[in-house]
């Protein structure tokens, strides 16, 4: 099985494939993931190939660590691969990948607490500014422009500060749906909670951010 070297975040959000051509990646996942429980390593390496930069992007969105999150990249195939013939094709190999992934990452930094935040300096470069956009929407009103005042060190390190009050159930849903672009759905799959969850917990996570946000801000924004 090939190592995961080298991988970077993914810029910007996913864009949903058309339904047919969807259904037949899935199906061509499925029957990756068939040969791969049967034994066929290089069936395992494509899907490894496949997912490498987008678990990288996942991981690093939880941890701000280029080495812990590849670290945790690594181990979560590993898993998979030892895990394999347990492994439902009915599901998405993704979800699968996903679950693993986020349950090391969360573990990970419960033992590493002092290492918890974000890089918001990539955080918008990776999403296309959309998580940006969606922080700067709730501020507080100000005579500054609102994407002048983003470019500043002190909004930088206070929008860590917020993200970093999010309960891990909050916090995942975030990385999930705004910065990695998956659906309510994939994300109820993930974590194995209804669509209803996730959305309570997106919802939720951003009135924090909101509130925590502007708590900080209140004199910097000159409110």
């Amino acid at each position: 099985m090939n190592t995961v070297n080298n991988v970077r975040p993914v810029e910007g959000r996913t864009k949903p494939a058309a339904h047919g051509a969807g259904e037949d990646r899935r199906e061509e996942e499925r029957r990756l993931m068939e040969r791969a429980k049967a034994g066929d390593g290089p069936a395992f390496d494509e899907m490894t190939r496949r997912y490498s930069e987008k678990a990288y992007s996942v991981a690093y969105q939880m941890l701000a660590s280029h080495d812990d999150a590849r670290d945790l990249v690594q181990d979560a195939f590993l898993e998979v691969f030892r895990t394999r013939e347990r492994f439902n094709t009915q599901y998405r190999f993704s979800t699968w990948l996903y679950r693993i992934l986020i349950n090391k990452c969360i573990n990970f930094r419960k033992r590493e607490a002092r290492r918890r935040m974000f890089s918001f300096t990539d955080y918008g470069s990776r999403n296309g500014g959309a998580g940006q956009q969606f922080l700067v929407s709730n501020l507080p009103s100000s005579e500054k422009n609102p994407h002048e005042v983003l470019e500043s060190d002190e909004l930088k390190r206070s929008i860590m500060a917020a993200l970093d009050t999010l309960s891990e159930r909050h916090r995942t849903v975030v990385v999930l749906f705004d910065l990695e672009g998956l659906s309510h759905r994939q994300i109820a799959e993930i974590l194995q909670c209804p669509e209803g969850t996730v959305m309570s917990r997106l919802h939720h996570g951003r009135l924090k951010l909101k509130r925590v946000l502007s708590k900080r801000l209140s004199g910097y924004l000159d409110l």
